[in-house]
């Protein structure tokens, strides 16, 4: 997997300092269906033994950070958000007065010295691209329970339930994945316009190229798909790119994008490369203002998910696509 491809085409996250103090960890020990312990978990760089319940948590990445917030833990430090704070609006809903430490790093310059000054029984990093490189060292901290396969395939289901049975708390993981895909199919229902509606989605357009969403392989279309919104033909058509859930069309191709909706995102002001093209301009959806520009963050809810994200996504991103796809 090429790390610089994926995250340059979900969102080019940017690096922004932000920090505080660290904060305890809420323990899960009230809770009634409580595994016991040891416990152990297996990913694609090896497997993590938690011998009992962890104290000090660090989660590698915002998106891990967020799982573990939904399932009652607060850890002491947090991947940093591409954004001025360095933490997710959602996250800092859920983290309420709770002020962890946000790691300078990002991916593959995340500090070991500075996971290891926090002290941490328990390492999540489900979503923490780039671990590969620095799996050895971060082991011998504490056990780094992450990803099955790629950090891209991973999906916050399975992460949920992966980061819930390390913390002993198998069932509270079962329950919060169901709440969560209840709340989606919920406001499913809840936005019938949407049903059966086609999309082309845009991610990171340049002058001369573009990639488009082309499978549900992609983490925001699983969202979509859920919603009831589906991929055109022509979209599903386009040979995947070294990107899953991508494929890269020239300008020369956007003629043939139209759809029920249209959206698009880019973390570094690029969307008028295509909003500017003629082609692009003279599609029926962006005509009749069924178009959606998604800033970073709104993106970030769904190219990200966790259930925290999501739900934040439910009333911030779902109904600007049910506005505009009545238009």
């Amino acid at each position: 997997m090429r790390v610089a491809g994926i995250m340059a085409a979900v969102l080019l996250v940017e690096t922004v300092v932000a920090g505080c103090a660290s904060s305890e960890t809420d323990s899960p020990a009230t809770s009634a269906s409580s595994d016991a312990f040891p416990v152990t978990t297996t990913g694609a760089l090896g497997s993590a033994t938690i011998d009992e319940r962890p104290d000090r948590v660090v989660a590698l990445s915002w998106t891990d950070a967020d799982i573990l917030l939904s399932l009652g833990v607060t850890p002491v430090a947090i991947g940093k958000a591409p954004n001025e704070s360095g933490v997710q609006p959602w996250t800092a809903d859920s983290l309420g007065d709770a002020h962890p430490a946000i790691l300078q790093g990002v991916n593959t310059n995340v500090s070991v010295e500075e996971v290891a000054a926090q002290a941490p029984d328990l390492i999540v990093a489900t979503k923490s691209f780039g671990l590969d490189t620095q799996y050895s060292q971060l082991s011998e901290l504490a056990p780094v329970v992450h990803y099955s396969d790629t950090p891209s395939a991973e999906t916050w289901q399975d992460a949920t339930q992966t980061i819930a049975a390390a913390l002993g708390i198998s069932s509270q993981g079962d329950d919060v994945v169901a709440q969560t895909e209840s709340a989606i199919d919920d406001a499913a229902a809840a936005h019938p316009a949407l049903d059966g509606k086609t999309y082309t989605f845009f991610v990171g357009p340049q002058p001369d190229s573009t990639y488009v969403v082309n499978s549900t392989d992609d983490a925001g279309a699983k969202f979509l798909d859920q919603l009831g919104l589906t991929l055109t033909p022509f979209a599903t058509a386009q040979p995947v790119s070294n990107i899953p859930g991508r494929a890269q069309i020239s300008t020369e191709l956007l003629a043939d994008t139209d759809a029920d909706l249209i959206l698009a995102t880019s973390s570094n002001g690029a969307l008028e490369s295509v909003e500017q093209q003629p082609a692009f301009q003279s599609l029926g959806a962006v005509e009749r203002g069924a178009y959606v520009p998604l800033a970073p963050t709104l993106a970030q809810s769904i190219a990200f998910p966790s259930p925290p994200s999501l739900d934040w996504a439910l009333g911030q991103v779902v109904p600007l696509l049910d506005s505009a796809v009545q238009r």
